[in-house]
């Protein structure tokens, strides 16, 4: 009996050692560790050559490629720049766009509703990428601190005592380091220790006793050729200079240091002049450029052997085959009282509109659920719209007797506007922020742009008083790309210049490499990934405790560990699947589909397609 005991007590011990193991494996890591985290916004994968990114090309041969990468919907900066900073979906981070209506959030805060300046900044859709308006919106008045839902990877370096810098492109930077701004006697808004860092971004910087030499330096924002070239070179150099010696310093003392630089490019260059054109492949060659100084600095510091370096882009690209201006439209039907009217208010986004609906003019659930049903109705029934999402999910009921109506619990990813997905199908729905629905443009995955982009090619847009042509901004194509999607965008885009924001396969599927010496050499990555998996990845390389955050939230991505050198090889058994929504329209059936792949736990998005075809055909 005594021995049995014994056996049991020794079982009980060894499982709790295996369960407690994981959470104290990061803290026993080796802390003396960099990691540098590139981001090229908006580099395709397709876009990595030896001619035009030879080092790129050189250091994905070297470490990791992950091969089948993923952005998270809507694939826009800011979304993607939440979820690299902070390893957790749009649902948990709170950022689901670029343009976004936070009245519905501040009015219920009453400092908000007494700030006369934030009313009329934040009253209507704003443009996200802006440092001083992600300030006012984090300010005691507003979000309080809480403008993502959980701390970002840097503020977790920052409270272990390690080093950060954060530089580069306004907007996406600030969401690595979001209080920077509140530091006081080395602690931030919340209280939380922040000491050793470096913020540089288009439109400020800090800390203040370097604040002004650094914007002082800063140069003008290009306006023709390459734009921004000059300013991504500036925040590379600031890497060099001045970030990796301050990281330096940290791991020779044992500890940890993250470097955040966020290029311009190549998505300004491809927005404005076209995927494949002569201006955007010159940008591929800048940021190419920027990372071989950056690896040579790397290596003169003598840090090359205790760095990571990852190459990272936010979302892939396409090319705008029309503007659509949904507004306008929802105008033009009735469905909107006008252009500058709240009732419904479209958050426009390029790829994807976040739609919102005033409580004021839509005062019961019942009222609500028509003017969605009619909104869905209309854009489900035009060729260029994609898969729809509403806020909530349909409701589920038991099977039920003749005239009741039925909704099977083997589709709970179904939303509840008929022919709509469930934001939480694809990590959206956030209770206090979603919109009420999100409309998806409709990309053609395997369409090129050889008849689209070119001053030559035709150029339409669609907006309240139907199709015309516009001319063709984009630049002349020397190398075409495939992906085409309907956009809606402003009137300084046009039909040939570069898009993304929707769910399809060129703008889901992003770049992502690594090397160091914490990851596998010459290996490809065949396991699904995703930009939610960066940063915890980036906490096991760095040795740091699981970041846990206001009501217990955790980050949803996962360690990629079949990418590090003492990392699991099998991570789990892959999966996929297919999710349908269906919509029938005046003799037209309208069938949408989500492809989605599991892992671990973990759900990817993959593409979307959208059939319409008339009621009664074969499938």
């Amino acid at each position: 009996m005594n021995r049995l005991y014994s056996f049991a007590v020794a079982v009980l011990a060894a499982l709790l050692a295996v369960a407690v193991a994981p959470l104290h494996a990061a803290r026993d890591r080796p802390r003396g560790r960099v990691f540098v985290l590139m981001v090229w916004d908006g580099l395709r994968p397709d876009s990595v050559t030896q001619r035009e990114t030879p080092n790129l090309y050189r250091l994905e041969r070297e470490g990791v490629r992950f091969d089948r990468h993923h952005s998270v919907f809507p694939t826009l900066t800011m979304a993607n720049g939440a979820a690299l900073a902070t390893g957790a979906m749009p649902a948990v981070n709170g950022l689901e766009g670029n343009v976004l209506y936070w009245w519905p959030v501040l009015s219920q805060r009453p400092g908000a509703l007494n700030d006369k300046p934030m009313v009329r900044v934040f009253g209507v859709p704003y443009f996200m990428e802006s440092t001083p308006a992600l300030e006012d919106l984090n300010a005691p008045n507003a979000l309080a601190g809480r403008l993502l839902g959980i701390d970002s990877i840097a503020q977790e370096v920052e409270r272990e005592g390690g080093y950060i810098a954060a530089l580069g492109k306004q907007g996406p930077t600030f969401l690595f380091d979001n209080r920077f701004n509140s530091v006081k006697d080395g602690k931030d808004s919340l209280g939380e220790p922040h000491r050793d860092y470096l913020f540089a971004s288009d439109d400020t910087a800090g800390p203040p006793e370097v604040a002004n030499e650094i914007m002082k330096a800063m140069p003008p924002s290009e306006t023709s050729g390459v734009l921004d070239r000059a300013r991504d070179a500036y925040f590379a150099r600031l890497a060099i200079e001045r970030a990796i010696p301050a990281a330096k310093q940290a791991v020779e003392a044992g500890r940890p240091a993250l470097i955040v630089l966020w290029q311009h490019n190549p998505d300004i260059t491809q927005h404005m002049s076209g995927v494949g054109t002569v201006p955007a492949l010159e940008a591929l060659g800048a940021n190419d450029d920027n990372l071989g100084r950056l690896r040579a600095a790397l290596e003169s510091n003598g840090l090359a052997d205790r760095t990571d370096l990852m190459v990272v882009s936010d979302h892939g690209f396409a090319t705008i085959r029309l503007r659509v201006d949904l507004a306008a439209m929802l105008v033009s039907t009735g469905l909107k009282k006008s252009l500058k009217s709240n009732d419904v208010v479209v958050a426009a986004n390029g790829g994807a509109d976040l739609i919102y609906l005033s409580p004021a003019d839509f005062k019961d659930d019942a009222a609500r659920h028509a003017i969605m049903q009619k909104i869905v109705n209309f854009a489900a029934a035009q060729e260029w719209c994609g898969p729809i999402f509403s806020r909530d999910a349909a409701p589920i009921t038991a099977p039920g007797g003749r005239g009741r109506r039925r909704r099977l619990q083997s589709r709970p990813f179904l939303g509840a506007i008929e022919g709509t997905f469930a934001e939480a199908a694809v990590g959206l729905y956030n209770p206090e922020r979603s919109p009420d629905l999100v409309v998806s443009f409709k990309e053609d995955s395997d369409q090129d742009n050889r008849h689209l982009t070119g001053p030559s090619n035709p150029a339409f847009a669609i907006g309240g008083d139907g199709q015309q042509s516009v001319p063709n901004l984009s630049a002349p194509l020397v190398r075409p790309f495939k992906g085409v999607v309907y956009a809606d965008v402003g009137p300084h885009f046009t039909t040939g210049m570069g898009m993304h924001g929707a769910a399809g396969q060129r703008e889901l599927h992003n770049f992502c490499a690594v090397s160091g010496p914490d990851f596998r050499r010459g290996y490809v990555d065949q396991y699904p990934t995703a930009n939610t998996d960066v940063t915890p990845t980036i906490m096991e390389t760095l040795g740091l405790l699981p970041n846990i955050g206001a009501g217990g939230v955790a980050p949803t991505g996962r360690v990629m560990t079949e990418a590090l050198v003492e990392g699991k090889r099998y991570p789990g058994s892959v999966r996929t699947q297919t999710m349908t929504a269906q919509l029938e329209l005046q003799g037209v059936q309208v069938i949408s589909t989500l492809h989605m792949t599991s892992l671990a736990g973990q759900s990817y998005f993959d593409n979307s397609t959208v059939e319409r075809k008339p009621l009664g055909s074969s499938p």
